[in-house]
């Protein structure tokens, strides 16, 4: 099976404080993979990387087929796009210019852009702010303009860093009803999120990140057999040590 996304010891550090430990990890092509952990597992960590924000201290990474480095950086870049947590905005845009620049970046002009750009903001329900500078959207706001924004850009891989977070529930449907489009026309999507019960229902693989490591890694076929008697939830907590804290600490409630 060909893949969008091969990480080999993958070694990220902040001062002496390792974040990842010689992570590898493979996301099958056209695929929905989720990535999920507790907080502080690295999971936003190797988002950044794999965007190109931070650096890393060791390890290879072959995206679509080109490895991670100097020479390929702007071929690859073209052809991922990403939802970060916070978003990444320009905040003195509106949100209008804000997306059409980031298409003018990407050369992703059609004639019919500003239709694509109306149809989006009415289906999130953003056209209200079509002319309202970034920085003085709510966060929920903020995050459906990024989506927005990095689907149009006609990605062959789309990060998504926790998209859900601040979202109102009629718009998660839809940004799951979106990722299933981009799936069917090929798109890889890579996505994490600490709400267990999306990724379960939206994700093919998944996989489990803990104190920097991969500690599970479930494709189909194993979610299918674990699942049957398990939620992701239970299956979750299996593979990540979730008594390390004593309820005894509030046993005065």
């Amino acid at each position: 099976m060909e893949r969008a996304l091969t990480i080999s010891n993958l070694t990220k550090s902040y001062g002496r404080e390792p974040v990842l430990t010689r992570l590898a990890l493979e996301v099958p092509a056209g695929t929905i993979f989720g990535l999920i952990g507790p907080n502080g597992a690295g999971k936003s960590t190797l988002i950044g990387i794999l965007t190109g924000i931070l650096n890393y201290n060791e390890g290879q990474i072959i995206l679509n087929g080109l490895e991670l480095n100097r020479a390929n950086e702007i071929k690859i870049k073209k052809d991922i796009s990403s939802v970060l947590q916070p978003p990444l905005l320009f905040e003195n845009f509106t949100s209008y210019e804000f997306i059409n620049y980031i298409c003018k970046m990407y050369r992703e002009t059609p004639d019919d852009l500003d239709e694509k750009i109306n149809s989006l903001f009415k289906y999130f329900e953003i056209e209200d702010y079509r002319h309202v500078q970034t920085k003085q959207l709510s966060s929920g706001s903020r995050k459906k303009l990024a989506f927005c924004t990095a689907i149009l850009v006609n990605p062959k891989i789309l990060f998504l860093d926790e998209p859900f977070e601040s979202v109102d529930v009629i718009s998660i449907g839809r940004m799951k009803n979106v990722i299933r489009k981009l799936k069917e026309r090929g798109t890889t999507i890579f996505i994490t999120s600490h709400i267990l019960e999306v990724v379960e229902n939206l994700c093919d693989d998944i996989a489990i990140l803990n104190k920097g490591e991969i500690v599970a890694y479930l494709d189909s076929k194993a979610r299918r057999e674990l699942q049957k008697d398990s939620s992701l939830s239970e299956i979750f907590e299996r593979y990540v040590d979730m008594s390390t804290t004593s309820s005894a600490l509030i046993d005065w409630i």
